[in-house]
C-alpha cells in the first residue's frame, strides 16, 4: 500500500499542502494548493488523509490522478 500523507507547509508567501513521499504540491481541479492560509492549508491536508484513508478502506477511488483532487 503506498503512502499517501499530505502534510501543510510554510511557504515566503503563505502555506502549500504537499504529498509527503514526493515532496511535491498537491493540485486540487489542476491547481496547485500553494499560497493558501494556514487554515486552509491544514483542513485541505486533513481532508486529503481521510479521502486517502476511504480510498485504502474501501477501495472506492476518489483520486482521479496522482496528487489531484476532482
Amino acid at each position: 500500500m503506498p503512502d499517501r500523507g499530505y502534510a501543510a507547509r510554510r511557504e515566503r508567501e503563505g502555506w502549500g499542502v504537499y504529498a509527503v513521499h514526493t515532496g511535491e504540491p498537491v493540485r486540487v481541479n489542476g491547481r496547485v494548493q500553494t499560497g493558501l492560509s494556514r487554515e486552509a492549508a491544514t483542513q485541505l491536508a486533513a481532508s486529503l488523509k481521510i479521502l486517502a484513508f476511504i480510498e485504502d478502506d474501501t477501495g472506492d477511488r476518489r483520486v482521479i490522478r496522482r496528487y489531484s483532487i476532482h
